[in-house]
């Protein structure tokens, strides 16, 4: 008996702080490469679930931009989409690398043969189309990435539940990515109810943008998270990865997408650039937020 208990006295327990990292997930963090994202949100947790709900069009410049950035700083990625073709998505990954959204590479060639180049350099699997849930299992066993972006994900999707873990029929989002050590990134409708599975350590990230457009309320909501800001964007255009900008790093790495200069971005769409509004409430004579705030 004492020599059990010794052993008890002796086994290594973490600290409460270590389990509260562990359980709120504020461990190591991946950049979107969009500046007002990362401060609204932290980053994206590493080797946990992050859901980004918004429209299709920017919620898809989001998660192209995202996994571009990521690729860009040597992290091996998926991107798919049952809803997308895979030309859509490289053309989105490619204009995501530039900050732009996902058509812009249709209205112009002029910088073809440079984004050309760090596509060819980057470790970015792109799926798209009909069999993107059959191909992307294949992809995962195949050499397991660190980041899978899912476009147009639905837990009630039986080929996506199979595709990322065809044992139980269902996809714990919790300890899918802790199992397997990669991050996962859903994309879904803002009217999507996935209330259910928005559980503790799942952090979600709300577009929602203003009635013409020109602005849009980032929103970041997880267990230790709870941050927004309205940004303004011109012509639909997120800020762009311009030299100096505050951006969240993977320690060491020179991201692919960086040695382009900002004038020559900007030549190519003057609307670059996006700029935070402080939200300031004013409060009645009482002290009191006005209602619905």
């Amino acid at each position: 008996m004492a020599g059990r208990q010794g052993e008890r006295e002796d086994e290594e327990r973490p600290s409460i702080g270590e389990l509260r990292e562990r359980t709120l997930g504020t461990g190591p963090r991946m950049g979107t490469g969009w500046p007002h994202l990362d401060a609204v949100s932290g980053g994206i947790p590493v080797a946990r679930t992050t859901v980004v709900r918004g429209p299709s069009e920017l919620r898809l410049q989001v998660l192209a931009r995202t996994a571009a950035w990521a690729a860009g700083e040597g992290y091996p990625t998926v991107i798919a989409s049952r809803a997308r073709t895979t030309d859509e998505l490289w053309l989105a990954v490619g204009a995501g690398g530039l900050g732009l959204p996902p058509h812009a590479l249709l209205e112009t060639s002029a910088h073809d043969a440079w984004v050309d180049d760090r596509l060819r350099v980057l470790d970015v699997r792109v799926i798209g189309g009909d069999d993107a849930p059959e191909l992307t299992s294949r992809a995962l066993a195949a050499r397991p990435p660190a980041l899978l972006v899912v476009d147009e994900f639905a837990t009630w999707d039986e080929d996506w539940v199979t595709a990322l873990d065809p044992r139980f029929g269902r996809v714990d989002l919790q300890q899918w990515p802790r199992s397997t050590g990669c991050t996962l990134v859903l994309g879904l409708d803002g009217m999507h109810d996935f209330s259910e599975h928005l559980s503790r350590g799942i952090l979600t990230l709300r577009l929602e943008p203003e009635e013409h457009g020109s602005r849009v309320r980032l929103g970041a909501y997880g267990p230790s998270t709870r941050e927004q800001r309205t940004v303004l964007l011109r012509d639909g255009f997120l800020e762009a990865p311009a030299p100096g900008a505050h951006l969240l790093r993977r320690p060491g790495a020179t991201n692919t997408w960086e040695d382009r200069s900002e004038q020559e971005i900007t030549s190519f769409a003057d609307a670059l650039g996006g700029e935070p509004l402080s939200m300031v409430w004013e409060t009645d004579e009482r002290g009191e937020p006005p209602p619905g705030t």
